[in-house]
């Protein structure tokens, strides 16, 4: 008979109580920890909505990490804050999942930043994972940035927007590896990318009105934002020198690269080349022709056929 699973806990990680949601439609099922964007941006809400029906096949596990979503708070230890910390977090989680659950081994999807901390970790710990899906994989900090720029203000110029190229220019001296790229940086680059179609190839606020109106204001509000401040401002010297050229190149495990078509917060071009240096027993890169940075809810269809049809038939 089948177990329904709906259990929200704080787990003590790293020595600091993390919020984690684990739903599925039987107990019994394999699971699947996701390892959210960001840094800060916790995407719990969005994958319970757009790809629900991974809960028919998984024991899905939803991770706020700390400093995001319900597991941020203002006392947190900013040298906490360090991605070989999130990636034993994240390695402390898989051990309590699957003791909890009595299963040796989980998938484990990282979007975005989260792809970052879960391709070094299936690189250095494979023994309790199944497979690892790099969804929008972040592959180097400071190459990505400037990729990412460099898109926008191509796209400034060619569109002839000159409040864009004015706000660009201002900040273009941030992207070089001495220049102090600061998160207030971004958000200026990130918002002209949104309008550019390089983070949603379509509308946006669509895409999150699905579920903002339903959330507390943790998720997408005035916390939202401190999170994202207080964990960018710690994490991004991490972030832009991270290599995952140098750092995870091979793998004990099946590696599934997702790319948005679209994608320029995370450029496709820099993970269709990592890709094409990984090592692994199996690797496949799947396009997302009509996405660009959010996949999991921009096809998410598509999205929930290849979890369960591709990386859990194969397992």
């Amino acid at each position: 008979m089948k177990e329904r699973v709906e259990l929200r806990q704080r787990v003590l990680l790293g020595g600091l109580a993390q919020e984690v949601l684990i739903r599925g439609a039987d107990a019994g099922n394999p699971l699947l920890l996701i390892l959210h964007g960001g840094p800060g941006f916790a995407e719990m809400p969005l994958f319970t909505a757009y790809n629900a029906d991974l809960e028919q096949h998984f024991l899905v596990a939803h991770w706020d990490q700390r400093g995001a979503g319900r597991s941020y708070a203002s006392d947190i230890p900013a040298e906490s804050m360090t991605l070989r910390q999130f990636i034993a977090d994240a390695g402390e989680l898989i051990d309590w999942l699957t003791e909890r659950f009595a299963q040796d081994k989980v998938f484990l999807l990282g979007h975005s930043w989260g792809s970052l901390v879960g391709a070094m970790l299936a690189s250095e710990r494979p023994a309790k994972l199944h497979a690892f899906v790099g969804v929008g994989q972040l592959v180097a900090g400071m190459r990505n940035e400037q990729a990412s720029y460099a898109f926008t203000l191509r796209r400034a110029i060619e569109r002839q927007n000159s409040e864009a190229i004015s706000a660009l220019r201002a900040i273009e001296d941030r992207y070089t590896p001495s220049g102090g790229l600061t998160f207030a940086d971004l958000v200026v680059q990130r918002a002209w990318l949104d309008r550019f179609g390089g983070t949603v190839n379509g509308d946006t606020a669509a895409l999150f009105n699905r579920v903002v109106q339903e959330l507390r204001h943790e998720y997408f509000g005035d916390l939202s934002t401190l999170a994202q401040e207080f964990s960018f401002g710690c994490l991004l010297p991490d972030i832009l020198a991270a290599d995952l050229d140098r750092t995870a190149r091979t793998f004990d495990i099946p590696v599934y690269i997702v790319v948005g078509r679209h994608d320029q917060n995370t450029p496709a071009e820099l993970a269709v080349e990592y890709f094409d240096v990984i090592e692994a027993p199996v690797k496949e890169l799947h396009w997302f022709e009509q996405s660009a940075h959010l996949m999991p809810f921009e096809e998410p269809a598509k999205f929930n056929a290849l979890l369960t049809d591709t990386v859990l038939a194969r397992r």
